[in-house]
Parts: structure tokens; C-alpha cells; sequence
């Protein structure tokens, strides 16, 4: 957890959205008679105040009289179409109409006693849409530099099937682009890769993302800037001053802005003394002020540096103030850290005020109207300001009627509405599953550490959750999912909504629903040589540990011209018959102990005429037929003699590999690299490429064996962690696809474990280790 993020939990109920705001009348009171006036009454409300189009809101309303009169009420509302439905005791419903986007309203309760006398109390209420035909995650702005490279990517899971996805732009014309799509028939990811052109001017113009499904059309648009850039772009900004009392503890955060990943970040203090504790390697900077005889200002610097070795600083200035003796005053804060539409509340522990001339609140650079001051209390309502942080400091002044003066200090921060619907967003868990009858619980944690008051989670999947629950304990919230059947396999999304202040902001999670309690596994795709045969190696899961399941390959379509060769329970032979180069998509399906059958798929491509790059080398294949394997594609030709029935290749570093239909391998390489040296008698069903001096050859029982500088390593390796179906390597990392999960090792270390990914791939991507989720999206979040 961030400590400078860490918040009290008790709030103000003004602070947290209802309002206790209203008006009550009292009758007039007679002067000229001695007879008892009689008095309205009073009504108070309680409640939530957020939900969404269509659902039910619950207030609960007290209504005293103080003469004990009988007493009617009736409710209005500021948004028509609201219903208000026959109250229960003390409670009552209230339902709202559709309505397309967040929507304030106001409701009010109006009770009248029998004497006409009438008290009213208004409610506000936040009401969200229902979920649309879709969610797109996607940047609202993006920046691209003249003469360079940008790609686009956009995740969208839609609630109907998709039929077409399309990018275009308006006001500038973009001519050399393309599109890679990976998804499946409702959710996935879309990118646009642009090769941009040169401008001596700044352009601004639209780029468009838009998703035609069965049920209507979801766009999303881009603000785009093309400016005469070719350099990647890095800012940094931090607070212009921070003033902070000495011995007292303060965290500034930094607005970074980047067109790549983050690889460091540098605080550096300037001027003596310094704090005697202080944060490194963050883009938050958390430090107690040192102890001074007087105030004094420090320089505090920040840099930040993005891959490429490309940098920026951002400094601002410290002021840390000396404070005399205060004689045990001291403020304390109910939040440290607020959004618009909160308010932070400072109290004074001094509750003697006998000997006290006055008390003041004075809030540096604040405006009055937003400040509630009492003797020992003030209540200070956030802005909306169009501002990434600030840190007010807020000074309390008494006078005693001696003529002494002493004052108290305290910083308390806010943030503006744009930065905290990101800070109310949900971190991305990754894909998750539900399962029939069995029930999951999701661990989510929001991007901040804000006092979140309210929290809704709904779905809008073919078949709704049994029991979809959860429980929110400062920025960590738990689900709780539960579906008894579930009649197909598809995907589940899951949209939640927070609520802080005046400030709401939606995330959407999304995951797979499976039929069966078994879970296949059918391993990752590979590339053949035309007229070979493929082994491939399928795995059974139960959620309970059931052994023995029925299991079984079959081809995607019956047309698909496939002989399958039945090895075992999860292994087969494949073989592609057809004449035509193309992905063979292959089912493994297995059977719980309900008959309940879930499926995993595996794309094989077989390929006739196929270039294959490494680091040095270039090898074609033509028509079947090994041809050469040259530097660069011109160069020095690698001597091999490719074996009968060529089946694969591989190339890295200075090697290349060649494997034969009937497991026969064939290595070179150009200076002395040991995998040229291929053990005796080796025969393989599939060649791996680890890393540029070493190769793994996976046998017909699905074991593997390696050899060149870390042979013996990695085979033990890969027979520790029991099924293996690709091996990578990058420095002192190796990463290997075992069972369902991706395992990563520092020698015989493991440093890291992704569970549950279903890769569809593991590949090199910019000397980074990445894969390929079940869904087809690319992840490079390993290292």
C-alpha cells in the first residue's frame, strides 16, 4: 500500500454526497396571545446516493412532530419519469427512468402535520446509464510526432455480437496505416499502426474507433495532435510550491506524461539539513521535514527517465517552516487527501477557549467562500479546479487575552476531477473465469488511495450472476461471483462503479464463463513445413483435482482436412492434407464428472513457401524445400543439409536450426556456438529457440532435452515444472509456458508466476519476454 495515500475512514456525511441540505417552516408565532403555537415537524433522510437507470434507491425517512400530530408526506422529484412506490414502514422505493448519461437530481420530501404546518428535506441522487451496446477503453487525447511511428490500440467488450470494426480520421488524412484486430465474436483488442508523415505545422483532427455489432454501433473518438516532431516525448510537472512544517510528514506527487515505459525515477534534495526519511524510486515523493532553528526554503528535483535513455527534470521548492513552541496545539485532519465535492475537516484540540480572545482559520491562497469556521473547527469544501495536485496550508492563530499569540499548522491535499476518475478506476486483474456452481472471489484494487463512499457493481451477461456481492475496505474491493449454470462459454463482464465527492467514475473487468468444472488446455501455436506432422500435447484441469477425465482432439471443422492420430488421452498426431497454406485450428475437449465438455483451441500454421528471420540469419523455404539460410537474407549462406521431410526451422543469434518429419535435427552455426553440437540419437517432435546458445527439442512423451551453454540447466528445468510447451530466455531470465500458467526463473529461482493465462504464444518483442492471452491480446508485463 502507498502510505502518502493513507486516509482516515471516518467522514463528514455532507462530504460524502447526500445531502442534509433543506428548508422547514414553522408556523408564525402570536405575540399577542398566551396560547402555545404549534410547530412543524422535522424530517431527516438517510440513504445512498448513487444508482443506476432503472434499479431501485431505498431512503429511509424520520418524520417527528412535537406535538405528536398526524403527518402526511409526499415526495417530488427534479428529473420526471422518477416513480415513487409505496413506502414500507419507514422506507421508502424510488425508481428512475432510462437516461443517457450521469444525471443529477434532486429529490424532495415534503411532510404537512394537521395543522398545515410543512417541513421539507431534498435528497441528491446520482443516476447512471445502463450499460450501452458496448465499453471502449481507449485515450481520450494522444500526441504524435510528424515523420515518426504511432500505434493505437483500443480493448472493447461489446453485448452483442461484433460484425465490423473500422478506424478513420476527420480533418486530417492519414494514408499509410493498418489495422491488426485479435477477438473473439464480442470483446478483444484493435490496434492502428500509422507511419506518420512529415508537417512543418501542428494539425488537430479526430481519429475515430468504431464497432458495428448486431444491436447498434459504439464509437469512441481521439482529440489527436500532429506536430512537427520526431523525437519521443517525455514531461514531468510538479506542485510549483510546497510549504510543509517541520517534523511533519509530506508527499508530493509528480504529472508524468510519456510516449513510452517509465524506466527510473530520481529525487533529489538540495540544501542542508535533509529529511530524515525519504522515498526513492517512485513517482511519488514522501518525506518528514528535518527540525530548523528558522524557515527555510530547499530546492527538491525530480528525474524521469523513459526507455530510449530519454529524460526530463521538474523541480519545485520546499518551504519548510520553523514553528516555535505551540504549547501542545496541535491540528488534526479527517482526510489527507480529498476529490471535488468532499470536504476536509481540521480540528484544534483546544477546547478551553476561557482565556481566549480569539481564534482564527486563516487557509493560504483559498477561497473564503468554501471555508466553515468555528473556534476549534473548520470545514473546508474542495473545489472543481482544473489542477493535478495541490497542497493548501492551512494556519490556526490564538490570541489569549494576555496578548500571546500561537499558531498551528497542517497541509492537507486535493485533487482535480479528471485525475481523480483515473485514481477511482479499478487496476486491470487480468482475465478471470467463473465456473458453474463454484464460487469465485476476485481481489481488485482501485489506482488511489481515495476515501471512496460508494461502490455499485452490475453485469449484463445472457445469463446473470446468483450472487454477485462485494465489499469494499479503502481501495481494495472484493468479489464475490456465483453462477449456478451456466449454458454456454462465453464472455462475462463486469462494469464497477465509484464514487468519491462529486466524482464518479466506471471501470469494466472482463472474463470467461465456462460450461464444465474441467478445464483443457491445448498448448501454443506453432509453425510446420507443409506435408509434416505435428504432435501436440493437451492437458486436463479440475477445479476439485479430479483425475482420469475423458479427453480428446478433434479438428475446428470437419472440413478442414485434418487426419488426427490419437497418441493418448491428450496427445495426438496432426496432420494437414490440404494444398492451400493456412492456420489449422485444433479443439481439445474434455469432460467432467456432471458430462459437462469445455474446449481449448490451438492454431497451427503450416506453410509451404516461408521466410524465417533470427537475429543473423535469414532461411527461406521454397515449395516445401529448404533453401538457404544467409546473413541478412544477402549474405554468407549458413552450410546445412536439411533432412527428408522438412517439418521446421529455427533461427537465433548465430544459428539455425532444421528439423526432419521423422525427428531428425540438423544445427549450424557461424562461429563456435555449442549449439551446433545436436546430442546423438536425438529424435524430436518440436525444435524451441531459447535464447542465442541454447536449443530444447521436445520429445514424443512430451519431455524435453537442451543443449548449448546451459543444456543440463534447462532440461532439468523444464522436467521440474511437469507439462512444458514453449521455453524463452532473455539475459538471466527464463520464462516457460507450464501447464496453463507462465513461470519465470533467476537460475533455479522462480521470480515470478502468472497464473491461469491460457497463453496462445511466448515471444521476443523489443528484448522483452511477452505472450498471448486465450483472447489473442499481446501482454508484455513480465519484467
Amino acid at each position: 500500500m502507498r502510505n502518502y495515500l493513507l486516509l482516515s475512514t471516518f467522514g463528514i456525511l455532507a462530504a460524502c454526497g447526500g445531502s442534509s441540505s433543506g428548508d422547514e417552516k414553522a408556523s408564525p408565532v402570536n405575540n399577542d396571545t398566551q396560547q402555545t403555537v404549534n410547530k412543524a415537524p422535522t424530517v431527516n433522510l438517510q440513504g445512498k446516493t448513487l444508482v443506476t437507470s432503472g434499479d431501485l434507491l431505498s431512503l429511509t425517512t424520520k418524520v417527528t412532530d412535537p406535538e405528536n400530530d398526524a403527518v402526511t408526506g409526499k415526495w417530488s422529484s427534479s428529473l420526471s419519469g422518477v416513480k415513487f412506490i409505496e413506502a414500507e414502514g419507514d422506507t421508502h422505493h424510488i425508481s428512475f427512468p432510462d437516461v443517457e448519461e450521469q444525471t443529477q437530481v434532486t429529490l424532495t420530501y415534503t411532510v404537512t402535520d394537521s395543522q398545515n404546518n410543512q417541513a421539507s428535506k431534498a435528497w441528491q441522487v446520482t443516476v447512471m446509464p445502463k450499460s450501452s451496446a458496448g465499453h471502449i477503453e481507449l485515450a481520450d487525447t494522444v500526441t504524435l510526432s510528424g515523420g515518426g511511428y504511432a500505434a493505437i490500440t483500443a480493448t472493447f467488450a461489446m453485448t452483442s455480437d461484433i460484425e465490423k470494426i473500422d478506424w478513420r480520421t476527420e480533418g486530417f488524412e492519414l494514408t499509410h496505416t493498418q489495422t491488426e484486430s485479435s477477438r473473439d465474436s464480442r470483446a478483444g483488442q484493435s490496434t492502428l499502426n500509422i507511419d506518420l508523415p512529415a508537417v512543418t505545422q501542428t494539425h488537430l483532427f479526430d481519429i475515430i474507433f468504431e464497432i458495428t455489432t448486431r444491436e447498434g454501433i459504439v464509437t469512441k473518438t481521439i482529440k489527436a495532435t500532429l506536430a512537427p516532431e520526431s523525437e519521443p516525448s517525455l514531461s514531468v510537472i510538479l506542485p510549483e510550491q510546497v510549504v510543509i512544517n517541520e517534523k511533519s510528514t509530506q508527499t508530493i506527487l509528480a504529472a508524468i506524461t510519456r510516449t513510452d515505459d517509465i524506466i527510473s525515477y530520481d529525487w533529489q534534495w538540495q540544501g542542508t539539513p535533509v529529511p530524515a526519511q525519504q522515498t526513492q524510486g517512485k513517482s511519488f515523493y514522501t518525506f518528514k521535514a528535518p527540525e530548523l532553528s528558522q524557515t527555510q526554503t530547499f530546492k527538491l528535483l525530480l528525474t524521469v527517465t523513459m526507455k530510449g535513455n530519454i529524460q526530463a527534470t521538474a523541480e519545485t521548492s520546499v518551504v519548510v517552516q520553523h514553528v516555535t513552541d505551540l504549547n501542545a496545539i496541535e491540528l488534526s485532519l479527517d482526510r489527507l487527501y480529498a476529490v471535488p465535492g468532499q470536504t476536509v475537516t481540521v480540528t484544534s484540540n483546544l477546547t478551553n477557549f476561557e482565556d481566549v480572545e480569539s481564534a482564527s482559520w486563516l487557509v493560504h491562497d483559498f477561497n473564503e467562500d468554501l471555508l466553515q469556521k468555528s473556534n476549534e473547527k473548520l470545514v473546508i469544501t474542495i473545489p472543481d479546479e482544473d489542477t493535478y495536485q495541490t497542497s493548501p496550508l492551512v494556519e490556526y492563530k490564538v490570541k489569549l487575552k494576555n496578548g500571546a499569540e500561537k499558531s498551528a499548522f497542517v497541509n492537507f491535499n486535493y485533487v482535480s476531477k479528471s485525475v481523480a476518475k483515473d485514481l477511482l478506476e479499478v487496476k486491470d486483474p487480468g482475465e478471470f473465469s467463473v465456473y458453474p456452481d463454484y464460487p469465485t472471489t476476485l481481489e481488485l484494487e482501485f489506482r488511489g488511495d481515495l476515501d471512496i463512499e460508494e461502490v455499485t457493481v452490475s453485469s449484463t451477461d445472457y445469463e446473470p450472476y446468483d450472487s454477485l456481492e462485494w465489499t469494499l475496505e479503502g481501495h481494495h474491493l472484493t468479489l464475490n461471483l456465483h453462477k449456478k449454470t451456466i449454458s454456454r462459454k462465453g464472455l462475462t463482464a463486469i462494469k464497477i462503479t465509484a464514487k468519491a465527492g462529486d466524482v464518479v467514475s466506471e471501470s469494466l473487468i472482463m472474463g470467461t464463463a465456462h460450461q464444465a468444472l474441467v478445464v483443457p488446455y491445448a498448448g501454443v501455436t506453432e509453425t510446420y513445413i507443409m506435408g509434416s506432422e505435428a504432435q501436440v500435447f493437451g492437458q486436463v484441469f479440475h477445479l476439485n483435482d479430479k483425475k482420469n477425465l475423458p479427453s480428446h482432439w478433434q479438428a475446428e471443422s470437419t472440413s478442414d482436412d485434418v487426419t488426427i492420430k490419437q497418441v493418448s488421452d491428450t496427445s495426438a498426431s496432426i496432420k494437414y492434407n490440404g494444398d492451400f497454406e493456412r492456420y489449422v485450428t485444433l479443439e481439445f475437449h474434455a469432460t467432467d464428472e456432471f458430462d459437462q465438455a469445455d474446449q481449448s483451441d490451438v492454431k497451427l500454421r503450416y506453410e509451404s513457401s516461408h521466410t524465417f528471420r533470427g537475429d543473423d540469419y535469414v532461411c527461406k523455404v521454397t515449395d516445401g524445400q529448404f533453401e538457404s539460410c544467409r546473413e541478412g537474407g544477402y549474405g554468407q549462406p549458413l552450410s546445412l543439409t536439411a533432412p527428408a521431410e522438412l517439418k521446421q526451422v529455427i533461427t537465433k543469434g548465430d544459428y539455425a536450426c532444421l528439423l526432419g518429419n521423422y525427428g531428425s535435427v540438423v544445427c549450424n552455426a557461424k562461429g563456435d556456438n555449442p549449439v551446433k553440437n545436436v546430442p546423438a540419437q536425438l529424435l524430436a517432435t518440436k525444435l524451441n529457440a531459447v535464447d542465442a546458445n541454447n536449443v530444447c527439442a521436445q520429445l514424443s512423451d512430451a519431455s524435453w532435452q537442451c543443449w548449448g551453454t546451459r543444456g543440463v540447466e534447462l532440461t532439468d528445468l523444464l522436467a521440474a515444472n511437469a507439462t512444458v510447451h514453449k521455453v524463452l530466455a532473455n539475459g538471466a531470465l527464463t520464462c516457460l509456458v507450464s501447464n496453463k500458467d507462465i513461470k519465470c526463473f533467476e537460475g533455479g529461482t522462480q521470480t515470478k508466476l502468472i497464473e491461469d493465462v491460457f497463453p496462445q504464444d511466448l515471444f521476443i518483442y523489443i528484448r522483452e519476454i511477452c505472450y498471448r492471452t486465450s483472447r489473442g491480446i499481446q501482454k508484455c508485463d513480465i519484467e
